[in-house]
Parts: C-alpha cells; structure tokens; sequence
C-alpha cells in the first residue's frame, strides 16, 4: 500500500501504518506496494478469533548504485482487535515491535562539494497504533490512523564514526482511501486498491541537544501509498 517517499535521507525509515481491512473471525489479508523509492512493503493480517487480529510485515529497499544511495531491510509483528461500530464503521488498534538495518549516503546540495554523509544504522522499534475506517459508499471507503513509535539505536554512525543519538519517539499519520468492493463492515470482499497519504514527524530525541550530522536524522517525512490487498480467505469459505 505504498508508493512515494517524499523528501528525506535519514536512516529511519517509517513503515506504514497498518490500518488492517479485517472485520471478521479467520479472515486472512495480504497486501503488497512499492514506495516511489522503490522501497517495497508486504503484509499478511490474521484474524484468528473475534476482534482479534494478528500481523506480520516486511518492508525494504535495495540500491546498486556506489556514490549515492539508500538501502534498508525492516520488519515488524503485531497483536490488535477490531471492532465493527454499525455497518459502516470500525474502530482498531495495535501494538508490535520490529527491527531494522539502514544504510544512506549522499552529498547535500545546499553544502560543499566536499560534504557527504554516510550513515549506518541498526535499530529496535515498539509502536502502538489506533485507527478507524468509515465506508462512505458502496465501493468507497476512507480512514485515518494514527502510529506512536519508539526508536532504539542499537548501532548508528556516519563514516564509521559512532554518533550520539540513542533513541527517538515519532508520530506517525496516514489518512487513506480503498476502493473496497463491499458496501459495509460485514460483507465479503476479495480485494481492494488503497491510496493514501501519511509522515513521520519527531516528538522526542535523546540525548535532547544534537546538531551536524545526527540532527540530520531527525527530520520529518511524507510519503504517498498506493497500493493492493487480497483476502484469500474469501476463497475457500466458497
């Protein structure tokens, strides 16, 4: 469900927010989409018992090119519930953990020719995300969410030099629509196509004072979604 990342070369990489389609006890549903960068995103949701849902999901980037590049590899699991409001609403949560590898190297513009950072990172994240899906028509649904997560470095240097920079805590918005071929909450569906728009945007760094090259990595970014989900479970309950 993603497709553009706008505008920034720091080594975190949010992952989007999870916004599951499920609605009902052991629906399955996979999703795949590519960031403008080429970063590629999959899913898998699974609701094994009512109102629960359990998730897994991979995300990353390759990059050949030597001189200026971004590379990432990330992945995150999750525990949540759902809940229909009426037949057009449903409200959910979640919370997981995952981990990350990511490395950027590149050359400022608006600096010296001689001015390049390279940055590589390892880091652990918990986050916790609340969301809600409204079906505004038959064939149109809209939703929010909404994604606090906690960044811990575990590694993080620019030209092989250790920084200072520990931990940080982001939030992250999406808004999103889906074409979901379904009029409300409880019909059955066997795919959808989602666009959407969502960022990350730091709350919190420690240490709190930073400056040169690690306060480069603390800025906000935007990114656009498209993308596709599958229910393969509407398959073989037919």
């Amino acid at each position: 469900m993603l497709l553009a990342g706008l505008g920034s070369c720091a080594v975190y990489r949010p992952m989007q927010c999870a916004a599951p389609a499920l609605y009902g006890k052991g629906q399955v549903e996979l999703a795949g989409s590519c960031y403008f960068n080429k970063r590629l995103h999959g899913s898998v949701n699974y609701s094994p018992v009512r109102h629960v849902l359990v998730r897994a999901a991979l995300d990353g980037k390759a990059d050949s090119d030597d001189s200026t590049y971004t590379r990432s590899q990330q992945y995150e699991l999750a525990v949540g519930t759902y809940w229909p409001v009426g037949e057009q609403v449903v409200l959910g949560a979640l919370v997981g953990a995952g981990q990350a590898h990511s490395q950027v190297r590149y050359r400022p513009i608006e600096t010296s020719f001689f001015t390049q950072y390279e940055y590589a990172t390892r880091y652990n994240k918990l986050f916790g995300e609340a969301y809600g899906t409204w079906q505004l028509a038959p064939a149109l649904q809209i939703g929010v969410a909404y994604r606090l997560t906690q960044v811990q470095f575990t590694s993080l240097t620019n030209l092989g030099q250790p920084l200072r920079l520990t931990a940080m805590l982001r939030g992250e918005p999406l808004v999103f629509a889906r074409s979901t071929f379904a009029f409300r909450p409880g019909a059955e569906r066997l795919a959808y196509v989602q666009v959407g728009l969502g960022g990350s945007a730091l709350l919190r760094a420690w240490p709190g004072q930073l400056s040169g090259p690690e306060s480069n990595l603390l800025a906000s970014n935007t990114y656009l979604t498209i993308g596709l989900g599958f229910f393969p479970s509407m398959l073989w309950r037919h």
